[in-house]
């Protein structure tokens, strides 16, 4: 089935590259919707509703109050997904080919998207990923398709990396292969990585969940304990 359930973690300091995203989603004819997690409720709603960018949206409120992670909001938005074709994405990743018509023909499978990122000056400098780069998991999800059964098979994003910053997505890389699921990084399929300020949120909090990392791949961790479900 063509429809589509569209993750987007977002908070305000995302709200300009949004608008971006989402306007040119929006031009696409597939059936899709929008699932935000979002900690900054009032503004992200009031910025759609000023924006009429309130079309197939599900704002997700969470709270978390130590930093930034993705992991918790990628989980909440799975749970919340209706359809079977999760993608996975950034506000701040605009598509700049026919993203939902190239997805489209390739259901059922898992899919890694070819993303470039942006200089401020709005160039495209480097490619985050491709083929031949940062190709061996599934881990550089900028734009990616997923099965939501497959996501469920290693209880999504392990919700213990909510404790630092980053390394979340190698985990999932790393615990996906283990699992031995299949993926396939698409060049024909991309997008461009918006331009923003970079800073880690969290003094120190890299080197945590570097060894939260560590740890399970040392056990040799599918999957995760607390993810998805808490088991």
């Amino acid at each position: 089935t063509r429809m589509f359930s569209i993750i987007t973690p977002l908070d305000a300091n995302r709200l300009k590259q949004f608008k971006v995203t989402k306007q040119l989603y929006d031009a696409m004819p597939q059936k899709k919707e929008f699932l935000i997690p979002t900690r900054s409720m009032q503004k992200v709603s009031a910025f759609l509703q000023l924006n009429h960018l309130g079309k197939n949206v599900r704002l997700l409120p969470y709270s978390h109050d130590r930093g930034f992670n993705c992991s918790k909001a990628l989980n909440i938005g799975v749970r919340a997904a209706k359809y079977d074709n999760i993608i996975v994405t950034s506000p701040e990743v605009k598509p700049s080919t026919k993203v939902l018509e190239q997805l489209s023909e390739c259901l059922g499978d898992n899919i890694i998207c070819q993303v470039a990122d942006e200089s401020e000056d709005g160039r495209l400098q480097t490619v985050l990923v491709h083929s031949g780069y940062r190709s061996e998991t599934p881990a550089m999800y900028f734009l990616a398709m997923f099965n939501k059964k497959d996501i469920e098979a290693i209880n999504g994003w392990d919700e213990e990396f909510m404790k630092g910053y980053a390394y979340e997505d190698n985990d999932f890389g790393e615990r996906w292969k283990r699992a031995g699921l299949p993926f396939k990084v698409r060049d024909d399929i991309t997008a461009v990585h918006q331009w923003h300020p970079r800073s880690e949120t969290i003094r120190g909090g890299m080197a945590t969940n570097k060894i939260k990392f560590d740890d399970n791949n040392d056990k040799g961790v599918v999957k995760c304990a607390n993810g998805i479900i808490k088991l």
